[in-house]
C-alpha cells in the first residue's frame, strides 16, 4: 500500500472514530447506491418478469397444500395464483374500499397525558408511511408481508417502504429467498438486519384471498364462456344454398361468407341463394349477467360483509337497511384500525427511534386514532 493509500485510511479510521450512527450509516448508503451491494437479505433477491397464465381450480387447491406445508412451505405457487387473482377489478376494488378507510382515517400522536403533538404528526404523513400501513391491511388478504424500512435521506428520514415480493419469502424460518422455491435463504429477523425489517402476520396464514379463490375463478371462466358465446352466436349465421358443385365455386361462396363480416355484402347468382340464419332465443345475456352478479355479491360479502354499499343498483331496501349492511361494514374498518395501531405502536415506532436519530423525538408517545367529529 502506498503512502496515499495509508493516508486515505487514515482520514476514514478518523471518520469512523467520530461519526454518530447516523453518519455512518449514510455514508453507508452513500457508498452503497447500488442496492444489490447493500448487505441486506432484499438485496439478493432476484426480479423476474411476471408471466400470467390461466389458473383452475387445480392450481388452487396445489397452491394452498404447497404453502401449509407443515415441513417446507413454499409461498411461490400461491404467490403466483394471487397475481392472477387481483387481476379482477371487482375483487381489488373492494378490498381497496377497506384498505383507502384507513389510509383516510384522521390520527394523533398522544403522549402519557393523552395531549396531542401535531408537530410529531408531520413524522408520519409521508409516503413511506402510507405505503406501510396499506402492506399492513393488505396482509389480511395476501397473508404474511415482511416489509423493509431501511433508505433514508440525508436527514436521517425514512424514504420508502419496500415490500419483499411474496414468492421470496419463507413464512417458518422467516428467511428472504434469493429465488422462488429455494429451500435456504438470508434471515431478517436476527443480526443487523432485524431492525430494518418488519413481518406483518402470521407465518401459516395465508389470507382471505384464498377463500375467495374459487369464486374469482369460477367468474373468469363465467367470462370466458361469454366471449365463446359472443364469437359463436354474436353475429347471426349466413348460409348460401347452390346447387353448384365445382369446389372452386364452393371455395368463392365460403371467403365471401367469411368477409361479410366487415363488409356485409354478398355477390351470388344462377340458382344460389343467400340467408340469414336465427339466432338462439334464449337470453344468454341474462344468464351470464347474473352469474357475474352472483359471484360479486358473494366476493363482497366475504372482504366487506354485505354486498349492499358496493352495488347500489342491484341492492334492494329502505335506507335503514342499508344502514345496516353500512355498519356491518364499519365493524370490520374498526378491526382493521385495531390491527394498524397495534403494529405500529409495538413495532414500527421502536424501531424508528433505533434506526435514526431523527424519529427519536416519538419516545414517549403512542399512535392512536383520532375519533373526533368537525362540525
Amino acid at each position: 500500500m502506498g503512502i496515499l493509500g495509508k493516508y486515505y485510511n487514515r482520514i476514514e479510521e478518523h471518520f469512523i472514530k467520530n461519526a454518530s450512527d447516523d453518519q455512518l450509516r449514510l455514508e453507508g448508503v452513500n457508498r452503497n447506491t447500488n442496492r444489490g451491494s447493500v448487505n441486506l437479505p432484499s438485496g439478493k433477491v432476484s426480479r423476474n418478469s411476471m408471466l400470467f397464465t390461466p389458473k383452475t381450480i387445480k392450481d388452487w387447491v396445489n397452491a394452498v397444500a404447497l404453502a401449509t406445508d407443515g415441513e417446507n412451505p413454499s409461498l411461490f405457487l400461491l404467490s403466483e395464483l394471487y397475481d392472477h387473482l387481483l387481476l379482477d377489478a371487482h375483487t381489488v376494488s373492494v378490498i381497496e374500499s377497506r384498505v383507502m378507510r384507513v389510509l383516510r382515517s384522521k390520527f394523533a400522536l398522544i403522549d402519557n397525558k393523552g395531549d396531542q403533538n401535531t408537530e410529531l404528526k408531520k413524522l408520519f404523513t409521508r409516503p413511506w408511511f402510507e405505503k406501510f400501513v396499506s402492506e399492513c391491511v393488505w396482509s389480511k388478504f395476501t397473508g404474511i408481508k415482511v416489509l423493509e424500512t431501511y433508505e433514508t435521506d440525508e436527514n436521517g428520514e425514512l424514504i420508502s417502504t419496500l415490500s419483499i415480493p411474496m414468492a421470496h419469502i419463507h413464512p417458518i424460518h422467516q428467511e428472504i429467498l434469493k429465488e422462488p422455491g429455494d429451500e435456504k435463504g438470508e434471515s431478517y429477523c436476527k443480526g443487523a438486519a432485524a431492525l430494518y425489517y418488519t413481518q406483518i402476520g402470521d407465518g401459516k396464514e395465508i389470507g382471505i384471498l384464498s377463500q375467495i379463490a374459487t369464486l374469482i375463478l369460477a367468474k373468469k371462466q363465467a367470462m370466458g364462456a361469454w366471449l365463446d358465446y359472443i364469437e359463436k352466436f354474436g353475429i347471426p349465421p349466413r348460409i348460401v344454398t347452390t346447387d353448384n358443385k365445382d369446389n372452386r365455386r364452393v371455395k368463392e361462396l365460403l371467403n365471401m361468407l367469411t368477409a361479410m363480416i366487415n363488409n356485409h355484402v354478398a355477390v351470388i347468382q344462377g340458382n344460389e341463394k343467400f340467408e340469414i340464419g336465427k339466432m338462439p332465443e334464449s337470453d344468454a345475456f341474462k344468464v351470464f349477467k347474473e352469474m357475474l352478479s352472483f359471484l360479486n355479491s358473494e366476493i363482497s360479502k366475504r372482504i366487506l360483509g354485505q354486498d349492499g354499499t358496493t352495488d347500489n343498483k342491484d341492492a334492494s331496501g329502505t335506507y335503514g337497511s342499508l344502514k345496516v349492511l353500512q355498519e356491518v361494514a364499519d365493524d370490520r374498518h374498526e378491526s382493521d384500525k385495531l390491527f394498524i395501531k397495534y403494529i405500529i405502536n409495538k413495532t414500527l415506532i421502536p424501531k424508528l427511534t433505533k434506526i435514526s436519530s431523527f424519529y427519536t423525538s416519538l419516545n414517549g408517545y403512542e399512535f392512536d386514532w383520532d375519533e373526533t367529529d368537525e362540525m
